[in-house]
């Protein structure tokens, strides 16, 4: 019999490196530590984004009762191809296989590793075209995180990328070194960068899509309805431009969760097509903060219980002791979860909610890993709500879609509170797919937000859900890539309805209306009404967080008018986002109305007096003729 003694060091759902040593003894025994080994590895990404991976790897015996014959290199999610392996003595023919998603190495030595202290180098290369992709306009480099082994001794790695990618647009985490030739940008990592969060690189500007929805409402009343649709919002992490909405919406409103709710009046009985046409810029990390910040009451209402979000289970609630900070409640469901590819394959995957997701955790999928998170989060005293929306991807390996809105496969995805960013989006789904990638200290450029569901967990529907019942099939979101957003259009239009006269000492109404006819939302502006005259007892000025294209938003001032007997002139302002409008406004005390209005009374009193006298006296006359 041989003693079998193995040492193991890991990527999580990533490389996965096996070393097998033999020595004649009476019984199997499993050993780990025997060895140590040092990789020194390079990753060189060419124009196309096909990556080639030279890995040194030297081995060293720390025993003298164990040798080494054979190694294994287990990559999970990464399909690899032009594999070549040689040690000390020569070339090794490698077994390559895929299976299950893992991409499996083998290698059979041509030199042993017997003796204490005793080593073997062996290079290995092979090439993926799953490390590096490009979505748009940004070019994305993945390297999953390693796993901390007591073999591994020292790991370094050099990534090498063409510099047509254009800048760094974020890099997790920040390189050790960066340097530039004039072909290529260079970057170092060392293995504690590696073994905390892996290589997550984004090269870029910016990413822009361009979106066109449809939507369906059907009125099957015998009365007029008013209906609503969801738009995607203006939010931390996107910028709208609505370019085309027919027909147009009464109003679009903005509900407490954020989303853009466009209304239309429904007549009895009818139905009616919507086309919304536009662009979303996408950034990866919050690139400014247009949210109000949250009162403790509203921080209340996003710690409750509710369908899917089991705040109120025990299990969660313990659970929710255990982890007291976003990024440990991402991690629990990013390891806990493991994804079910086959519940992708039912016709319509049923939402299974955060308790049957801490039952079944090996039968998840994103609305699962969204759900667990938001109600450990709540249970937690953290505020979490629900992201859905639609998320690009070249992989659904690596980054699965699993949201089904009738006939559109979207993604979903939460975020908690943080009371100086706002909302944080963060990605557990793809965190646990993708091989460790950090999907909490930042996102990517390819999530677009279509509904935000915090105070309810169902509503309201995203695009995708407004449609026939004979068309359930059929795909109402269409979202591609743009070269750039079109001109932007902020443009609001005032008005301001008040009487030309008004009476001194007693209160006057004035109706405002500002409308955003141009094409993006207006965003942290003021409105201003300005008098000379009057004491405005409204709230003035007013502060407007948001204001989305195609929306109006009306005010009634209530102004005092001037003393009692007091006679002046007056030009009302009303000011929002740098356009103004004015409104003559003349005050007289209230016996100059009587006194005109006898005026003119006394008037047509006596000139129809005098009508009648002349008729009655040329009556007269005629009767005397005779």
């Amino acid at each position: 019999m041989r003693l079998l003694a193995r040492v193991i060091f890991c990527f999580f759902l990533a490389p996965i490196f096996f070393a097998i040593f033999f020595l004649a003894l009476p019984a199997d025994i499993l050993a780990d530590g025997e060895f140590q080994t040092d990789y020194d590895v390079n990753y060189k990404v060419d124009e196309g984004g096909k990556t080639e991976v030279i890995q040194t790897i030297t081995l060293e015996n720390k025993t003298a009762n164990y040798y080494a014959d054979r190694f294994e290199l287990k990559i999970g999610s990464i399909k690899v191809e032009d594999v070549q392996a040689e040690d000390g003595i020569g070339a090794i023919d490698p077994q390559v296989k895929f299976e299950e998603n893992v991409s499996t190495i083998a290698l059979k030595l041509n030199e042993r590793v017997i003796g204490l202290g005793k080593k073997v180098t062996i290079n290995l290369t092979y090439s993926s075209a799953e490390l590096a992709t490009k979505s748009g306009q940004i070019w994305e480099v993945s390297i999953p995180r390693l796993a901390k082994s007591p073999d591994l001794n020292n790991y370094s790695a050099e990534m090498t990328v063409p510099i047509s990618f254009g800048p760094v647009a974020f890099a997790v985490p920040e390189p050790k070194t960066h340097a530039e030739t004039a072909k290529t940008q260079i970057f170092t990592f060392d293995k504690d960068q590696l073994t905390s969060s892996g290589i997550s690189m984004s090269f870029g500007q910016n990413q822009v899509f361009e979106f066109t929805l449809d939507y369906f409402l059907e009125n099957s009343n015998l009365t007029s309805a008013t209906d609503e649709i969801t738009l995607p919002p203006d939010n931390n992490y996107q910028k709208i431009v609505l370019s085309k909405i027919e027909p147009a919406p009464e109003n679009i409103t903005v509900d407490e969760d954020g989303n853009f709710i466009a209304s239309y009046r429904l007549g009895p009985k009818s139905q009616t097509a919507i086309v919304a046409k536009g662009y979303v810029e996408v950034f990866s990390k919050p690139f400014r903060n247009i949210e109000t910040k949250l009162t403790d009451d509203e921080k209340e209402k996003y710690l409750q219980p509710q369908s899917y979000w089991e705040t109120d289970s025990a299990q969660i609630k313990e659970k929710a002791q255990e982890l007291q900070t976003p990024q440990e409640i991402y991690k629990f469901v990013v390891d806990y979860l493991k994804y079910s590819d086959e519940r992708l394959n039912l016709a319509k995957i049923e939402r299974l909610g955060a308790l049957a997701a801490m039952n079944k955790p090996n039968n998840a999928v994103c609305m699962e890993f969204t759900d667990l998170f938001i109600a450990i989060s709540r249970a937690a005293g953290i505020p979490a709500k629900e992201i859905v929306g639609f998320a690009y991807t070249q992989n659904t390996r690596l980054r699965p879609l699993s949201f089904t809105a009738q006939g559109d496969l979207l993604h979903a995805w939460p975020a908690y509170w943080d009371d100086e960013k706002g909302w944080i989006q963060v990605d557990p789904t793809w965190g646990s797919t993708s091989g460790g990638l950090d999907f909490f200290n930042k996102m990517d450029f390819n999530h677009v937000t279509l509904a935000q569901r915090g105070l309810s967990s169902t509503l309201p529907y995203p695009a995708g859900s407004f449609k026939k019942q004979a068309d359930e099939d059929k795909k109402t979101v269409d979202i591609t890539f743009a070269t750039e957003l079109p001109y932007k259009t902020t443009t609001p239009e005032l008005s301001l309805s008040a009487p030309q006269f008004a009476v001194s000492g007693i209160p006057l109404k004035l109706r405002a209306e500002v409308k955003n006819i141009g094409s993006t939302s207006l965003i942290d502006q003021i409105l201003t009404l300005e008098s000379s005259a009057f004491e405005v007892k409204s709230q003035n000025p007013i502060p407007v967080k948001i204001l989305p294209p195609y929306s109006k938003l009306q005010k009634t001032y209530v102004l005092n008018s001037p003393k009692l007997l007091e006679e002046r002139s007056d030009n009302v302002i009303l000011s929002f986002a740098e356009s103004q409008i004015s409104k003559p406004i003349f005050v007289k005390p209230f016996f100059l109305f009587f006194i005109s209005l006898t005026a003119i009374l006394s008037l047509i009193i006596t000139i129809s007096l005098v009508i009648i006298s002349f008729l009655i006296y040329k009556k007269f006359l005629a009767r005397s003729k005779r």
